[in-house]
């Protein structure tokens, strides 16, 4: 149910308010380098009224990032080419307009990291997926 806001969440000790998406589309920056995966996200999230602007790496990603894209989270997978997961979230979260962005692992990897909000082990069900994004957006 829309309600027009959104609750506190909580990592660890730290409390955030997400902006209540009413109205709008949340923007979902989906970094993924393999192709048919980002596909199938951008397509499931896309159906879900989500706006996705996707990279094939950090380094794409902060460049989109640069150019004004301000996404309500990101889904970040941590194996890619030319700058690793890692190395992407290290600089995100250095920045702080992102600093509060919440971040979703979306990798094939056991472990995790301080900074990720939540994990989404590959393989992953899309409904997963979807639920996680609406947890984080506060979309329908």
């Amino acid at each position: 149910m829309r309600t027009g806001r959104c609750s506190l969440f909580r990592v660890g000790s730290l409390a955030y308010a997400l902006p209540a998406m009413v109205g709008k589309s949340p923007v979902i920056l989906l970094v993924e380098d393999e192709s048919d995966l980002r596909e199938v996200i951008e397509a499931a999230l896309a159906d879900e009224g989500c706006q996705v602007v996707s990279a094939t790496d950090g380094d794409r990603a902060l460049a989109l990032l640069s150019e004004g894209q301000r996404p309500a989270l990101v889904l970040l997978d941590f194996i890619m080419p030319r700058m690793h997961g890692w190395a992407f979230l290290e600089r995100l979260r250095s920045d702080p307009t992102f600093h509060h962005v919440p971040v979703v692992s979306i990798s094939a990897l056991a472990e995790t990291h301080p900074a990720v909000t939540a994990v989404l082990r590959k393989p992953f069900e899309l409904t997963s997926l979807i639920e996680t994004v609406r947890r984080f957006t506060c979309a329908p």
